[in-house]
């Protein structure tokens, strides 16, 4: 993944995300994950945002996951 301004698109995510899975419904799926993670709604993920995304869903306890899913 080549994000040398450190910011990555919808258009890159859903290019990254085809090559994990390349059968399933990219479109509408990463449409929800990219503005749950785009927490400013600038149109772009930046590194902050993907660690935050990362860290809640790896780490967080339930109650903060909760959040995280109902805000997609």
């Amino acid at each position: 993944l080549d994000c040398p301004n450190g910011e990555l698109t919808r258009k890159k995510f859903i290019q990254v995300y085809r090559q994990f899975f390349p059968n399933g419904q990219a479109e509408a799926f990463c449409t929800h994950i990219f503005r749950t993670f785009d927490a400013d709604n600038s149109g772009k993920i930046d590194f902050k945002e993907f660690l935050m995304a990362i860290n809640i869903t790896a780490k967080g306890n339930p109650e903060k996951k909760l959040k995280w899913a109902f805000k997609m």
